[in-house]
């Protein structure tokens, strides 16, 4: 397999065992302290079960798509949106701007209420005013969730980000001759037409969820009423297709040795924030 980061652009050849694998990035810390990777070993047995599934719909051309096939990759392709590291950041800056939003709406009262919660007595105004100087200078810190919120957060979300994949109509595209990518973040997201591009979008509202299963056949879930389809490839739509996954990137694109997807598709920047918020400082009150 060969790897390009972005935005350097420099390939390498790499196993596909090690190709993405990030070390530690799923244990989860347990009530006692230690760690545990047991995650891992369910994300195991979910690709596990989702890959005869995708051999059913890559080389069988399966149709109409089975029950079962439908079942574990809209599963599989759940968990592959939800655990990426770029899911993780969404996750910890949402955290972040929660809290700091929190202290500069309440104010310093609120700051109060917090300070006595955890000393358990009365503070004086003094301690007030340090501890509000030190948490509404916003930029000198960021609060980071612990580990286990994302594992959380997958958890929580999975049936419903699979039932939403499950419930959409499938359009699966068969290339010939030209390949598909994949990247660090495989599902994309796609805008409804018309849509304004600085307008967020989520799994509910997304116009098609788009994810290469194999490097041969990419597949689209659009929307419901449009009804499952097998589509020939061609090298415009595998172009446009490529952009699109390159363009979610954020450190790492991959592609089988043999082929040169990457020849007229333009790399992303480096992406340092996952979510704009409106800065929680224009709601600090007046003083």
């Amino acid at each position: 397999m060969i790897r390009t980061t972005i935005p350097e652009g420099r390939s390498k050849r790499v196993s596909t065992k090690s190709a993405t694998v990030i070390k530690d990035f799923y244990m989860v810390e347990t009530a006692d302290g230690t760690m545990t990777d047991e995650i891992e070993e369910v994300l195991s047995r979910l690709e596990n079960d989702a890959a005869p599934a995708i051999s059913t719909l890559v080389d069988r051309s399966a149709w109409p798509i089975p029950p079962e096939a439908r079942e574990a990759v809209a599963a599989w392709a759940a968990m592959q949106y939800l655990r990426t590291p770029a899911a993780r950041q969404i996750n910890s800056e949402i955290a972040d701007m929660s809290l700091k939003l929190e202290i500069a709406v309440k104010g310093r009262e609120g700051m109060r209420e917090a300070l006595e919660a955890v000393e358990g007595r009365a503070v004086s105004k003094t301690e007030v005013d340090e501890a509000w100087q030190l948490m509404t200078d916003f930029d000198d810190y960021t609060m980071e969730p612990h580990r286990n919120d994302h594992i959380a957060t997958m958890g929580r979300l999975f049936r419903g980000t699979a039932w939403q994949f499950h419930g959409r109509s499938w359009q699966l595209i068969y290339f010939q001759r030209k390949a598909l990518v994949t990247t660090d973040t495989p599902v994309v997201l796609m805008k409804p037409d018309g849509q304004d591009p600085q307008l967020p979008i989520g799994t509910a509202t997304a116009g098609g969820v788009l994810v290469a299963l194999d490097r041969r056949v990419g597949l689209i879930m659009t929307n419901a009423q449009l009804g499952d389809a097998q589509i020939p490839g061609s090298a415009a739509l595998a172009n446009s297709l490529n952009q699109r996954l390159v363009w979610e990137a954020r450190s790492h694109i991959f592609h089988h040795p043999d082929d040169d997807p990457l020849k007229d598709v333009s790399l992303p920047p480096r992406r340092e924030r996952e979510v704009e918020f409106t800065g929680p400082r224009q709601f600090l009150p007046e003083e």
